[in-house]
């Protein structure tokens, strides 16, 4: 009996410390896509799009304190009231942004930047 109550407070606990994770209001990797993809494909994306010489950001521009304002305004892109960074326009060149290029309605390329962003600079 006692084994029977410690297994289901386990599972309890389980599901608890899971809820706070998906409560915490951050940007995920997404359904079907492995950490380890999510990672490398927003890292792909972003040197691609967000950071290169053609882009709104230069590869210098990219520091910790810039990958927090991104992330921020990756964080409030649905949001109505934006937080006022300088990354809020920059962001759009990325799918399903205003400016996005060949956005095929699928990939979040905001969300796959935003994982990068966050586990790469640790924010």
């Amino acid at each position: 009996m006692k084994r029977v109550i410690g297994m289901a407070a386990l599972v309890g606990a389980g599901f608890l410390a899971q809820a706070a994770l998906f409560a915490s209001g951050s940007i995920s990797a997404g359904r079907g896509i492995s950490a380890r993809d999510a990672y490398t494909q927003g890292k792909a994306v972003t040197f691609k799009k967000l950071v290169c010489a053609s882009c709104p950001l230069q590869k210098g521009d990219l520091n910790r304190d810039r990958a927090l304002s991104l992330k921020n305004s990756l964080e409030a892109r649905d949001e109505a009231e934006k937080p006022g960074t300088p990354d809020d326009d920059n962001i759009q060149v990325l799918c399903p942004g205003s400016r996005g290029a060949d956005c095929d309605g699928g990939t979040d390329e905001q969300e796959l930047v935003h994982y990068y962003l966050t586990r790469r600079y640790k924010l």
